[in-house]
């Protein structure tokens, strides 16, 4: 998880500059940073009951083939000067399919690692794995291109691609059961989708993270964009905020891994929202970068207590034939995010950042006290 999520965080950054230095477009940036979201809703509910019906490990290893292979074409794109944003598209498209194909296999494989009694930890754990990655990838991934351009950046996220695939390798294989092989592709998705209609608490924790992902994963997604139009910074400096946001994931996966059932676990996963959007309020309010550099840590700390924390509530709660496919649905919150990302763009290029910034934060917590008085459910889940 380290390798894996130490390229891709180091990609993200890499990509978002690198698009936004070519166009000098929002819009365009936008569109390619949620390049892998329209994918990933569609791939998702597959990769899901695929995950419940092969080996797990396998299909870990198949996904993170074919990213290496997807930054590799990059990088032979550039050092041929063939490069062009929609190519960028394409390959944000297929690591998008990859990670729904990988990411539900990998969640639900942790109960089958630790057991069901270790799934919180395990969990905050892995959380923990991969707010460190956001620390040091974006930091790394801003200061590599820095100082050697895209062509280094993309080399280094490829190196560290291909050794998480190797290491891979050393984890158990992990079989499904007889019986779910038995149904089809589409049934296993039918039944999944009716296992979540008679599971009222998976249901609203699912709700909530989509929620959660409109509002504020798109801001996250496009901090190459808002640092340079608010505060000019280079892409060491964009690293450099995108690392805080890491910081605020660790300081998130301890509190979540220090939490039991019966201690208001309800309470604390609404509280991601408040502490998201009061942060980006204040991002907008002080446009400044040190300012920046202090409340980014909130954004970080409210997006890890809704994954981790909220990862860890919904799998505690499903049957262990069902987790795979629970988890694709989970994923499917990453694929709504163009529903937010592309007015996002369009926003910020109309009406300027600091503006684009203040209406979505508006609607966060706007949702947010929404959700919270209208579900006493999510209030009280221990």
């Amino acid at each position: 998880m380290l390798l894996t999520m130490g390229g891709f965080q180091m990609q993200m950054i890499a990509r978002g500059i690198l698009v936004f230095d070519m166009t000098g477009s929002a819009k365009i940036t936008a569109v390619v940073s949620m390049g892998f979201a329209p994918s990933m809703l569609v791939v998702s509910l597959f990769g899901g009951a695929l995950g419940d019906r092969m080996d797990r490990r396998l299909i870990i290893q198949i996904a993170q083939g074919v990213n290496v292979l997807a930054a590799g074409v990059v990088i032979a794109l550039l050092f041929t000067d063939q490069i062009h944003w929609i190519h960028m598209f394409f390959v944000s498209v297929a690591q998008g399919a990859m990670f729904a194909i990988q990411m539900p296999a990998r969640q639900a494989a942790i109960p089958s690692l630790v057991g069901k009694d270790r799934v919180g930890n395990a969990v905050a754990l892995n959380a923990m794995a991969m707010s460190l990655m956001n620390v040091a990838g974006p930091f790394l991934g801003g200061l590599i291109y820095g100082i050697g351009g895209p062509k280094a950046a993309y080399v280094v996220v490829s190196i560290m691609m291909a050794a998480g695939f190797l290491i891979t390798a050393f984890i158990p294989h992990m079989y499904p059961s007889a019986a779910a092989k038995k149904e089809t592709v589409i049934q296993n998705i039918v039944g999944g989708l009716k296992y979540l209609r008679g599971n009222s608490m998976v249901r609203t924790m699912l709700v909530f993270s989509v929620m959660m992902a409109l509002l504020s994963m798109p801001f996250r997604m496009m901090i190459p964009v808002f640092a340079k139009e608010l505060y000019g910074l280079e892409p060491e400096g964009v690293g450099i905020l995108s690392m805080m946001i890491g910081i605020g994931g660790i300081a998130a996966s301890v509190l979540a891994a220090s939490l039991r059932k019966g201690q208001r676990r309800g309470w604390v996963l609404l509280s991601a929202g408040v502490v998201a959007g009061l942060s980006m309020l204040a991002m907008a309010i002080f446009p400044f970068y040190l300012v920046a550099i202090f409340f980014m840590t909130g954004v970080g700390f409210g997006e890890t207590i809704r994954w981790g924390l909220g990862q860890a509530m919904m799998m505690e709660a499903t049957a262990d034939e069902y987790r795979s496919r629970m988890m694709s649905l989970l994923m499917m919150s990453f694929g709504v995010m163009p529903l937010a990302m592309l007015p996002l763009g369009y926003a910020v290029d109309a009406f300027g950042a600091e503006k684009a910034l203040f209406g979505m934060t508006f609607l966060l917590l706007g949702a947010t006290v929404l959700f919270i008085i209208l579900s006493p459910r999510m209030r009280h889940l221990s």
